[in-house]
């Protein structure tokens, strides 16, 4: 098979290694056949056993050979428009360049191929229209980072390409400022410190993000104890890079997963310790909150246009807000 065919649209196919000179990563050498997928993406496939070579399931670092037969799965959803919808955004600030919201929680950020509808970016098609960057991509358009569903709080969002660039290698280089607040259960010893691992998705559900030791990418994060309850803390997270669920897995890492948080214990009753007669209160708060309490706080960058720092913070949910007056009131 020459090296320069491309496949595109098929979900099902093997490519035969021809003899090469040099051996390549796996991820590396499918990538070079297949458009329109990610090498991230690849290497997800790969992770799940939807790449195989010879009919096993190896690394994404296995070093292809001659005479290998690499099969290939990809799950092919059938696309769909990406239409404006009329829902409402908490907008910090605007301008022609680029716009700061306060999301709310329960709110995708962008479409994938099994949810179009009812998010972030179908409200801000339905604001902006057109306007939006495109730099992301037709399904993620203005999008600059993101938040996880039931995450609250600011977001940059870019109205068009020339301020997207350089907004996002702000996140890239850490020149911007991403600072949450967090309600966490037990308290942190040391009260203060700096979080640094690998994560990478849990083979067993990729949906779930775990430490590891060696492998997948780096995350760090920084954390301060603003408040001690009884059996809570009440925690400042400063991000050094943006990994999915990083702040909710570093939490859990550390033995005080985020309050709310059933992806990753924070709806564990257990670990409160508190007698019977009080687990009742705690169910009903967690009801309430139903979500994990993480609110990204505050936000700055460079404003690539205008040429200034520019800061912006919100006020904690009033979901969360009322979860730390429970905690006072029952003496948690």
């Amino acid at each position: 098979m020459e090296e320069t065919e491309k496949f595109c649209g098929l979900e099902n196919f093997d490519l035969t290694v021809p003899e090469i000179r040099t051996k390549q990563r796996l991820d590396k050498y499918v990538f070079s056949f297949i458009s329109n997928v990610s090498r991230n993406k690849i290497q997800t496939l790969i992770d799940s056993g939807m790449i195989t070579v010879n009919g096993a399931a190896v690394k994404v670092n296995y070093r292809v050979s001659q005479n290998d037969v690499i099969s290939v799965k990809i799950p092919r959803a059938e696309k769909k428009d990406i239409l404006p919808e009329n829902i409402d955004i908490d907008f910090v600030y605007q301008d022609k360049y680029l716009a700061v919201i306060n999301k709310h929680a329960g709110l995708v950020v962008h479409p994938t191929y099994s949810t179009v509808d009812g998010t972030l970016v179908n409200a801000l098609m339905h604001h902006f229209g057109d306007e939006l960057s495109s730099v992301n991509g037709e399904l993620r358009p203005g999008i600059v980072h993101r938040l996880d569903k039931d995450t609250t709080g600011l977001m940059v969002v870019a109205k068009n390409d020339i301020v997207h660039k350089p907004l996002s290698e702000q996140f890239a280089y850490k020149t911007a400022l991403r600072e949450y607040i967090g309600i966490c259960i037990g308290r942190f010893k040391p009260g203060s410190g700096r979080i640094e691992t690998y994560l990478k998705r849990w083979q067993k559900d990729r949906r779930i993000v775990v430490v590891s030791r060696y492998e997948g990418k780096k995350a760090v994060t920084n954390y301060e104890t603003i408040e001690e309850f009884n059996k809570f803390s009440l925690v400042k997270f400063v991000l050094e890079t943006g990994r999915t669920h990083q702040i909710r897995v570093h939490s859990k890492f550390l033995g005080h997963p985020l309050f709310g948080d059933r992806t990753y214990g924070g709806d564990n009753l257990k670990i409160i310790d508190l007698p019977k007669n009080q687990t009742q209160r705690l169910t009903r708060m967690l009801e309430y909150l139903n979500r994990q309490a993480l609110h990204a706080r505050k936000l700055e960058f460079y404003h690539p246009v205008l040429k200034e720092r520019m800061s912006f913070e919100c006020d904690l949910p009033e979901d969360m807000t009322e979860t730390i007056k429970l905690i006072k009131q029952y003496g948690y």
